[in-house]
């Protein structure tokens, strides 16, 4: 009877210390709340006051340097720092060239285009001073296709020597002596009309054994 007492008065001993702490620290944050509470609504606003209050669970306060109502809002803003603002409005000038730019210079919104012709090969339309797209992506495609059969049939990695390429047809227009000294590599089908036979070759004018050098500047 008297271990079943002992038992119960240490479980209510228990009880009552954790009681007593969880009161302790809540009248603790309570303390807080109302010191916080003061130095912002209440009796000035200095900015070290914000790092007076403990970070820990300790009751003591940090004490203030300046007591309440010393500090005024002149003083409080001499000894911080402000942001970087726009001292003056933008003019409506400046505000529609950020918008719309210049037009000479850089004019964003959309302006149609004036320069568009017709690719007299495949039809597509392209903008003047550049290659027509839809050929260039057909001469590069074909060009990739020879330089696999050519990797396929003279085992060059990479292509780094000269190499004759001739479609089904073009062999015998020329004798087999035209062709004993230079790699040639024979594709199984027909030139594209697209695809011109000089595209292939270094330079499209015959070598001349003249020594006469042109003059390159002319006054």
């Amino acid at each position: 009877m008297f271990r079943r007492f002992n038992k119960k008065l240490i479980v209510f001993c228990c009880n009552f210390i954790m009681a007593a702490h969880i009161i302790n620290r809540l009248g603790i944050a309570l303390q807080k709340l109302d010191h916080a509470i003061n130095l912002l609504f209440g009796r000035g606003f200095p900015p070290e006051a914000l790092c007076a209050l403990p970070i820990s669970g300790s009751s003591n306060l940090v004490q203030l340097s300046h007591k309440p109502g010393e500090l005024s809002i002149k003083d409080i803003l001499g000894d911080g720092f402000l942001w970087a603002v726009p001292k003056s409005r933008r003019t409506v000038e400046k505000r529609l060239k950020r918008k719309f730019g210049v037009p000479k210079y850089n004019w964003k919104p959309l302006v149609p285009k004036t320069n568009i012709l017709m690719c007299t090969n495949c039809g597509h339309n392209y903008e003047a001073g550049n290659l027509c797209g839809y050929c260039y992506a057909r001469v590069k495609q074909e060009t990739n296709n020879l330089q696999k059969i050519i990797r396929s049939q003279l085992k060059l990695k990479p292509v780094e020597q000269e190499v004759v390429v001739l479609y089904e047809g073009e062999k015998e227009k020329k004798s087999a002596e035209f062709w004993k000294n230079q790699r040639v590599v024979e594709v199984p089908k027909k030139r594209p009309q697209w695809f011109h036979q000089n595209l292939m070759q270094p330079t499209t004018q015959n070598a001349s054994d003249s020594k006469e050098v042109k003059p390159t500047e002319l006054a």
